[in-house]
């Protein structure tokens, strides 16, 4: 008896051809569906922002932006002022917004630049510049005027003398949109 094996010519059938591009047609859709996933999952992201803090011979904590990663408007941080247990100041104006504006129909806002065209806020910034840091413990300067937060800008942060931080407090800004702590100026 003799047994024959016959040697197929033909290749790889085309029923095998057609399941393997399917697969692959399967497993390319998800990877690409999981790339595309990731970038929606990640939203917006928050700035982060680097500062350098010094303190004068009247207690003034002079905390300067020295890098922010990216630029946004000032109208999406906020700022905390806390002590040393890590307890948000709530004494008068602790924290708040940064840029002048109105919310709910009251001022808000710590930016001794503002240079918009609304009396009321005008008001407060100039209420806010002439402060010995009593009323407004913290104060803010738009130093380039971009109404960005950014690279030279200027906290003020009165201490002992007129105000109620001392060393071991700090003053954390917050970027509204995401609720992260972009930056923590240590007062020294």
């Amino acid at each position: 008896m003799e047994h024959r094996i016959e040697k197929n010519d033909e290749g790889v059938s085309p029923v095998i051809a057609v399941i393997l591009m399917v697969a692959i047609t399967v497993v390319l859709a998800a990877v690409l569906y999981v790339w595309a996933a990731s970038f929606l999952e990640q939203g917006e992201s928050a700035p982060i922002a680097t500062f350098f803090v010094s303190e004068d011979s009247a207690g003034v904590y002079h905390v300067e932006v020295i890098k922010v990663s990216k630029q946004e408007d000032l109208l999406g941080f906020s700022f905390f002022l806390k002590d040393g247990s890590g307890s948000t100041y709530v004494g008068g104006n602790g924290f708040g917004e940064v840029a002048m504006q109105f919310q709910g129909g009251e001022e808000m806002g710590i930016d001794m630049t503002y240079n918009g065209d609304d009396s009321a806020l005008t008001s407060r910034a100039g209420n806010v510049s002439d402060d010995d840091g009593s009323q407004f413990p913290v104060h803010f300067s738009d130093n380039d005027r971009d109404s960005k937060l950014s690279s030279g800008d200027q906290f003020l942060v009165y201490g002992p003398e007129g105000g109620p931080a001392a060393d071991g407090w700090k003053l954390d800004i917050q970027f509204d949109a995401t609720g992260d702590i972009i930056g923590s100026a240590k007062l020294l």
